[in-house]
């Protein structure tokens, strides 16, 4: 059976790190993989190549509503690769992936649809529209998070039997620190005694981090050996540098960028923060929670089915930096907190998010249209 995937690129994030460990795993004989990224590529295209996944980027603008102009031409192309895949299933993964790829695979009467909703967009009204008139076209939509489930069930009103469960999963013995790594990063951006408090994602208006940083600063303010980590790169990278500065906390904040080595990276910070402003299902926070760190993190989507409350870590409203530097105030003065939390959120990892849980399902989601 032959398997084309459609998503919008092919870089670093969560959703693209799902379909790298889906086709990795469920790549055989049997069951084939393709993979379309509709805008661009990068460090997934290039790891999907190495399994071997064919590839194919449509180099799309990153603007949805350029990418909506663009539409006549993606769907020539993407009608071209389904002919000569000739799929019995296409899969596709986020809005623009799902809406582009419903409507072409209709029209190549592919005989399977299976799409995937990642993020709870509500702010965007036109994906929830998009969403809502092009559901029609497949058989089953998979999502991440119960909350994700309840949003598509009542924000875009997709049939209760169409909406398949199946949370993100992660190893954790596949967590390995590179400890050359760990001194790199070490030697380029702590100083010795620093008390070190990150977050790592895509530097966009849904991840946060500009709340983050002004919780940085009423943190600073208290703790003078302190430093912050930013990993990640997007479009607001230079008004958050820009930020930092007027917040008066240049010299505390360290922009990162994209950093390879999540496991080596989160095993420098004593608190891990994400004070996304929506969220699917998180991925950093599985990982965070297995390398058994302390977590601050924002009461929004997903994360509310990962973090439970005074148990795995500690929940903030999001859009107010005042109680997640009070959070991870009382991380810093309460040392018993992150033995306690990050010993449960290990656990739960294992038992309810593990990645082989995820894999089979997903065999068994593919293999419904085999029989």
């Amino acid at each position: 059976m032959k398997i084309l995937h459609v998503i919008p690129s092919l870089g670093i994030g969560g959703t693209e790190k799902v379909l790298l460990q889906v086709c990795r795993a469920l790549e055989s004989k049997s069951l084939r993989h393709a993979v379309v990224a509709l805008k661009v590529g990068g460090a997934t295209e290039e790891s999907l190549k190495r399994i071997p996944i064919p590839v194919r980027v449509l180099n799309s603008s990153n603007s949805f509503w350029s990418g909506i102009l663009d539409f006549p031409r993606l769907y020539s192309d993407l009608k071209e690769i389904i002919a000569e895949v000739s799929p019995e299933i296409v899969h596709t993964w986020l809005s623009r992936a799902n809406i582009l790829g419903r409507f072409t695979a209709k029209q190549c009467k592919v005989p399977h649809l299976i799409s995937s909703l990642r993020v709870m967009e509500e702010e965007k009204s036109y994906h929830l529209w998009a969403e809502r008139f092009t559901e029609k076209w497949c058989d089953l939509v998979t999502v991440n998070s119960p909350s994700l489930e309840k949003f598509a069930l009542e924000k875009i009103g997709i049939p209760k039997g169409k909406v398949i469960y199946i949370p993100n999963g992660i190893d954790c013995r596949a967590q390995e620190i590179d400890q050359s790594k760990v001194s790199f990063f070490k030697k380029e951006w702590i100083k010795e005694n620093e008390v070190v408090i990150g977050t790592m994602g895509r530097l966009h208006f849904q991840k946060g981090i500009d709340i983050f940083l002004k919780a940085a600063k009423i943190v600073a303010e208290k703790i003078p050996n302190v430093k912050f980590l930013i990993a990640g790169d997007g479009p607001e990278k230079e008004s958050l540098m820009q930020l930092s500065h007027a917040l008066g906390i240049e010299s505390k904040v360290q922009f990162c960028g994209w950093v390879k080595e999540n496991a080596s990276f989160l095993s420098l910070l004593q608190i891990f923060v994400l004070t996304s402003r929506w969220e699917g299902m998180p991925n950093v926070i599985l990982e965070a929670m297995a390398l058994k760190k302390a977590i601050v993190a924002t009461k929004v989507g997903g994360t509310l089915d990962l973090i439970e409350h005074e148990k795995e870590g500690l929940l903030v409203k999001s859009n107010d930096p005042e109680p997640c530097a009070q959070a991870i105030f009382r991380f810093l003065q309460e040392s018993s907190l992150t033995e306690n939390f990050s010993q449960s959120a290990y656990q739960k990892v294992q038992q309810k998010f593990s990645l082989d849980k995820m894999i089979d399902s997903y065999r068994a989601l593919y293999e419904t249209f085999s029989k």
